[in-house]
């Protein structure tokens, strides 16, 4: 791993002994963060002093969202399809409006000024719990600094940080999220794909993986939208186009399997800048899963050679779709083995398919299994398990 260090002599040094000692360079980087945490946590103890810090029950849950993307984005809506607007929805749905507060950063906010806001919103509200995406800053993608926030809370807050992550298949985002967790005992990381149980301390419960949060405002919105859609296709794929993904789809193709890609798009996408560029939205995203029988999920993570819970699996069968996933230990979690297929080979996916299409009167009640389970993790999949966890690690519960 190398991380960009400042031009100064400590880093000169770091970059040529890190070629002879790999971990140096993280040593040095954590140096330079303690040495920022420290001088930030002077320059806002006398605002943070107001913090509640009296590990009371008494007073109410107050939950605060720091928003992900938005709440600028122009996805900031009802089924736009924006993680950080469905936990917040979905918070207030579940806590009601009076007990959730919305927190969000200007994309070219500096990092004091979003900070000390922060901190004055949880005063005001005098929060019991703090939810945000640990693996950068809000709204500001290639900032970070939550290891400021947790420095400041250690010395003046009593509540809950709910730590959310998206990419801990990445080396340098775990080192950035367990620092948080080294700081602050009282985080509970929700990682949305991998298990994390022991992440920081070992044997200490967290979440993960878990479903997707998802506002009963939006459910009810997309199943409006797909209503009376037809089946149009029997296999899809729909989604970025990794590397990996083109080789594997370009593979069934050759042997004379049709896969329909990304049909939800009116332009034809054959690798992943094509596939992220001019997106359809959401909605129509959700309407082209709704038109498959069928819709195959690769599980691989971007991030290294393992498997991930993709949320596809959700919104496929939310909308009446079955997936067909080479995912062996992160699907069965969440579903039960007919409400989805397994392949284990892309050689064995014609088969898995054929099998499937074979009996009609099977796959539509499989169908319907598998949306009843979509539409019941809709509302427990997520706050559920935070909820639960919460109490096994004697924290404070939201609900």
């Amino acid at each position: 791993m190398q991380v960009n260090l400042e031009r100064s002599f400590l880093g000169k040094v770091g970059l040529q002994i890190g070629k002879v000692f790999p971990q140096f360079d993280t040593k040095i980087w954590e140096i330079k963060r303690a040495r920022h945490c420290k001088t930030r946590l002077n320059a806002l103890s006398s605002l943070a002093s107001q913090l509640p810090r009296d590990n009371s029950l008494d007073r109410p849950v107050h939950l605060i969202v720091a928003a992900h993307h938005g709440p600028d984005a122009a996805n900031w809506h009802i089924a736009g399809g924006n993680i950080g607007f469905e936990t917040y929805l979905s918070a207030v749905e579940l806590l009601g409006e009076g007990n959730v507060s919305l927190f969000g950063a200007g994309a070219d906010e500096s990092e004091i000024s979003w900070q000390i806001r922060l901190l004055e919103l949880m005063i005001e509200k005098k929060a019991t719990h703090l939810l945000g995406q640990i693996e950068n800053d809000p709204n500001q993608a290639q900032n970070w600094s939550w290891d400021v926030l947790a420095t400041v809370f250690d010395r003046y807050w009593d509540g809950v940080f709910i730590g959310m992550m998206h990419d801990s298949a990445f080396e340098w985002l775990r080192l950035k999220t367990k620092r948080v967790g080294k700081i602050y005992s009282r985080v509970l990381y929700v990682d949305i794909c991998e298990p994390i149980d022991g992440y920081v301390v070992p044997g200490r419960p967290e979440v993960g993986p878990v479903t997707m949060p998802m506002s009963q405002a939006t459910v009810t919105r997309i199943l409006e939208y797909v209503s009376g859609r037809e089946k149009v296709h029997q296999v899809s794929f729909i989604g970025a186009l990794y590397d990996y993904r083109v080789e594997l789809i370009d593979a069934l193709r050759s042997d004379g399997f049709d896969v329909v890609v990304n049909p939800h798009r009116p332009d034809t996408t054959k690798d992943y800048l094509e596939s992220r560029t001019n997106q359809p939205t959401y909605l129509d995203y959700m309407a082209g899963l709704a038109q498959s029988e069928l819709t195959i999920n690769f599980s691989l993570a971007s991030g290294g050679p393992h498997e991930q819970y993709k949320i596809r699996v959700q919104e496929a069968s939310l909308v009446g779709t079955l997936c067909l996933t080479d995912d062996k230990n992160r699907t069965r979690l969440f579903f039960d083995s007919n409400e989805y297929r397994f392949f284990d080979s892309i050689a064995l996916i014609e088969e898995v398919v054929q099998s499937t299409l074979s009996d009609p009167s099977q796959l539509q009640g499989d169908q319907q299994s598998a949306r009843a389970k979509a539409l019941e993790l809709a509302r427990t999949g997520y706050w559920g398990p935070i909820n639960h966890t919460l109490g096994l690690r004697k924290l404070r519960k939201l609900m």
